[in-house]
């Protein structure tokens, strides 16, 4: 699953964003977490653009926005047989740009949490988004792709983030194309090298809205592919 991350700009979020044809800044943002606005990228007629969506996706059939099912994470390999899920993968696809995100693990009888973050990269985690309600009802949301973790990464947690390789940028942004076939290329695997780095447990805490503090070294790192 992915629960809280992190944004921040700097030149590689920014090589993200112009690599997308945005010209856009995105502001540094900490121990984001499910509910909040979140920045998410998305093609509008043509063009790709940068936009702040609630990161906890709001059916459009839906009577109200609601939080008893968790609909911030989406399991891509059920992505189709989603009655939420399957209509945004269709044509409503998108890109959550983070420069970490964070992952507990049980330690000595306390939750212990774990930065994972690009070794000088940024990644592109592949979302969908959805509209809901009318004037000013209307709530744009997403949601993030989780993926069965890659081979060194199930020991901090069985499932990650769906990160997209620079090669899918284009065509999963892109909502003339269906959405379906590419889910064959949505493979677990990671498109840059990592790290895992153990942090402060104040970020437990989803009010605390500041940089993640290492606690200690490198925990390990794996390398792209």
């Amino acid at each position: 699953m992915c629960g809280r991350y992190n944004v921040i700009d700097d030149p590689f979020t920014q090589g993200l964003l112009e690599g997308l044809g945005i010209s856009r800044r995105i502001h540094s943002r900490y121990n984001l977490a499910p509910t909040e606005q979140v920045p998410v990228i998305r093609q509008l007629e043509g063009r790709n653009g940068l936009e702040d969506m609630r990161w906890w996706l709001v059916p459009h059939w839906a009577r109200e926005p609601d939080t008893r099912y968790a609909m911030f994470n989406a399991r891509a390999e059920t992505l189709t047989r989603s009655k939420a899920f399957s209509g945004p993968l269709k044509h409503q696809r998108c890109i959550v740009p983070a420069s970490s995100f964070i992952e507990w693990r049980t330690e000595a009888g306390h939750k212990q949490p774990y930065c994972i973050q690009p070794v000088d990269d940024v990644f592109a985690f592949a979302g969908l988004w959805e509209h809901w309600g009318h004037g000013r009802e209307t709530i744009h949301s997403c949601t993030i792709l989780t993926t069965a973790a890659v081979p060194g990464m199930e020991q901090i947690h069985p499932r990650q983030p769906l990160m997209l390789p620079a090669d899918l940028h284009a065509s999963w942004l892109d909502p003339t194309i269906d959405g379906h076939p590419l889910l064959a290329q949505l493979i677990p695997g990671l498109p840059c090298a990592l790290e895992v780095v153990p942090v402060d447990p104040v970020i437990n805490n989803s009010h605390h809205k500041q940089a993640p503090t290492a606690v200690g070294p490198a925990m390990f790192r794996l390398e792209a592919g």
